[in-house]
């Protein structure tokens, strides 16, 4: 008797019950349904398999592709940015004999071309002063303040040795400092190392001698650089006296005194305070070193065109390293023998057409009739869109004769400009907002400096004025900035000039208003002898004050009466016919106006004028290109975007995956299925023809 055996089978939900009705899949009809199964799936899965791997192909090809792009841009953007740099057009070259006199340290791009003859009389020199002698570097010297001034010493007498000082006139215009001794640095090595933290240019050192030491002072070089020092000490604790050198107390003695060098440049005699010249000739700047009576230097500058021809040059070949390889990705590669990624992006060809239509486009906000755009430069676009330098010199419209001929208006082309018609109206600065072009600027309120005029002299209008016997005690407030007491010291006045000069030294050394970078000028008003105090800034936060004073200061017209002065006033206008807003002596465009990000400095006086603003070729090519690559840019955007896309098609491979296996499932639970229907009609024939065998007689058993 045939033993029949039946499986019973389940639909299966999980790998693992997939993998058991796998093992007895074919062992009953004789089918490899495994190897259908597989295929079935396999087909199934193809087609959208294949369209998910080809678009993710695509998308992380297009993200290299756009980074590739992205370096294009910033190479092509680095090259432009050359051409607006103003040294590049204006790169001058020197030539100077070999010399011991003097020798250049630095040639600017503003230096003006021709030839200079210099003829050095006298070097500048430093004033030095010592102290007398102490036993100990470290033992107390006094506790107070030192107020140092810069000035000139006059009526010298030379015939004493050393040289005896008699008169001090103060430079108003050079800051001194006070200096606080205290018990933190109450010694010769304290007040040496205070005088050199003060960063005034006044330098200390102490020199040894058998046992004793001197404090060397050195002032910056200059005949008017020489310093005054005047102690304040404290009671109880004097000796800072000792390091007095004014006209009431000389205990310093001069070793050396201030010179200014003396020049003559093409003939014209000049003298400066140092030997580090700046301002001679603009744009160079060179060193004394030694005078002469007979040596003259002839000192050479002339224009270096190469520099900027070099940089036109660079950028051309730039620009079709760019075409080239921004072609591969939007266009055919022929290295690569297909497309590239980018075919069919629009945002990438639209990148491109902008480029393209920027070479080719004028240049707003020129005012000269020169050269408004490449091609009129001589730089033509071909056929395949790449540029080509017309080099031809006899053609007046080629680039050789552009940069032989022209070279002024080839620099306008390229570098941004900012004019006016008006010298007391300025174009300072620009922003990405400015829109190039030519506006109108009317002034309606001029811009104005906080006073305080104080009264009219009383005791103390008639030369010399001695502040002997009187307390001179003042505190001052500048654009809202107060000052530490300022006390004048005990001694003589030769005109009302020269206690304005004296009082603001005094002030704009104070400590307060240097680091809050606030100043004024004092004047005396010699016709209607009254002391004029005005703030060096303009605008509504421009005003000066007296919040506290002594009696005496009655006698110079401060008291009571004179405290508070005339606040400054904003500059307000209109420019291109808007109303600008004012800070100061600054005019600033309405926001959301064509000449937002323009800035103007206004001069009291002007009423009217006009400014103009051009980009310059290079401003308006790199703020195009900028936007491209700005961290919230298009490129960046579209980068974000596609990496979105990637990182959903890697989502839908793994659905696709998962119906997959799901569908497989299915498959393999109905071949199951049907295995076991094919075993049980197997043995069901089987057991027939056993049956029907033994009815015929003819089963052999």
């Amino acid at each position: 008797m045939t033993t029949t055996s039946s499986t019973t089978s389940t639909t299966p939900t999980t790998a693992g019950t997939g993998s058991s009705i796998i093992n007895t899949l074919g062992t009953g009809s004789g089918i490899d349904s495994s190897s259908i199964v597989s295929k079935l799936v396999d087909i199934n899965k193809l087609p959208e398999s294949t369209r998910l791997t080809t678009r993710q192909t695509l998308l992380e090809s297009q993200v290299s592709d756009f980074g590739a792009l992205r370096s294009a841009f910033s190479t092509l953007e680095t090259a432009a940015a050359a051409l607006g740099n103003a040294d590049t057009f204006n790169a001058k070259s020197t030539s100077i004999p070999t010399t011991n006199l003097l020798g250049v340290t630095k040639l600017d791009a503003k230096a003006v071309a021709g030839e200079y003859r210099i003829k050095v009389d006298s070097i500048a020199q430093t004033q030095s002063l010592s102290s007398k002698d102490f036993s100990s570097q470290t033992a107390p010297i006094g506790k107070g303040t030192l107020a140092i001034r810069f000035g000139t010493w006059t009526n010298v007498d030379d015939n004493a040795v050393p040289p005896v000082l008699k008169d001090f006139t103060v430079d108003a215009t050079k800051t001194g400092k006070t200096i606080t001794i205290d018990d933190g640095n109450n010694s010769l090595v304290g007040l040496r190392d205070a005088i050199n933290k003060a960063g005034i240019g006044v330098t200390a050192s102490i020199v040894s001698n058998n046992g004793t030491y001197k404090l060397l002072v050195t002032a910056p070089s200059g005949a008017a650089s020489e310093i005054e020092i005047t102690a304040t000490e404290t009671p109880g604790s004097l000796g800072l006296a000792d390091f007095n050198v004014n006209q009431s107390d000389r205990k310093l003695t001069q070793q050396q005194d201030g010179r200014d060098a003396q020049i003559r440049v093409n003939g014209i005699a000049l003298s400066r305070s140092s030997n580090h010249l700046t301002d001679v000739i603009e744009g160079l700047e060179f060193d004394l070193f030694n005078s002469s009576p007979t040596e003259t230097v002839n000192i050479g500058i002339t224009e270096d065109k190469s520099i900027a021809e070099k940089a036109i040059r660079d950028f051309v070949a730039a620009y079709n390293t760019f075409l080239k390889d921004s072609g591969k990705l939007v266009g055919f590669d022929a290295e690569k023998n297909g497309y590239g990624s980018l075919r069919q992006d629009p945002l990438a060809k639209s990148l491109l057409q902008q480029v393209r239509s920027q070479i080719g486009a004028t240049v707003t906000g020129l005012t000269n009739n020169g050269f408004t755009s490449l091609a009129t430069l001589g730089i033509r676009t071909q056929l395949d869109g790449t540029l080509s330098i017309d080099e031809n010199s006899s053609l007046t419209t080629s680039f050789r004769s552009a940069i032989d001929k022209h070279f002024e208006s080839v620099r306008d082309l390229f570098v941004p400009n900012k004019s006016s018609n008006n010298a007391q109206l300025t174009l300072t600065n620009h922003s990405a907002k400015s829109v190039a072009g030519t506006y109108d600027v009317v002034i309606t309120q001029q811009p104005a400096k906080g006073t305080l005029t104080a009264g009219a002299m009383t005791a103390f209008d008639t030369p010399p004025m001695d502040t002997t016997g009187k307390d001179y005690t003042f505190t001052i407030n500048v654009d809202g900035n107060e000052a530490n007491p300022i006390t004048l010291p005990v001694g003589t006045y030769a005109s009302g000039a020269a206690l304005a000069a004296d009082l603001q030294t005094r002030i704009n050394s104070d400590s307060k208003l240097l680091e809050a970078k606030v100043s004024l000028s004092v004047n005396y008003n010699t016709t209607t002898k009254q002391l004029e105090f005005t703030s060096n800034a303009y605008g509504s936060d421009s005003k000066i004050s007296f919040t506290n004073f002594s009696a005496d200061m009655a006698d110079m017209g401060i008291d009571a009466g004179h405290t508070t002065g005339t606040t400054g006033v904003d500059v307000a206008g209109t420019v291109g016919g808007v109303a600008a807003f004012g800070s100061g002596d600054v005019l600033l465009p309405a926001l959301g106006s064509k000449a937002e990000g323009l800035s103007m400095r206004v001069e009291p006086g002007v009423t009217s004028g006009s400014i103009t603003f051009s980009r310059g070729f290079s401003g308006t090519f790199t703020t195009l290109i900028d936007d491209f690559l700005k961290s919230s840019g298009m490129i960046k955007n579209r980068e974000t975007n596609i990496t979105k896309e990637v990182e959903k098609v890697k989502t839908d491979m793994k659905t696709l995956d998962r119906r997959s296996e799901a569908y497989r499932a299915r498959l393999q639970a109905q071949f199951s299925a049907m295995e076991t229907i094919v075993r049980g009609l197997k043995s069901t024939g089987s057991f027939l023809t056993s049956t029907f065998a033994a009815l015929n007689g003819t089963n052999e058993s």
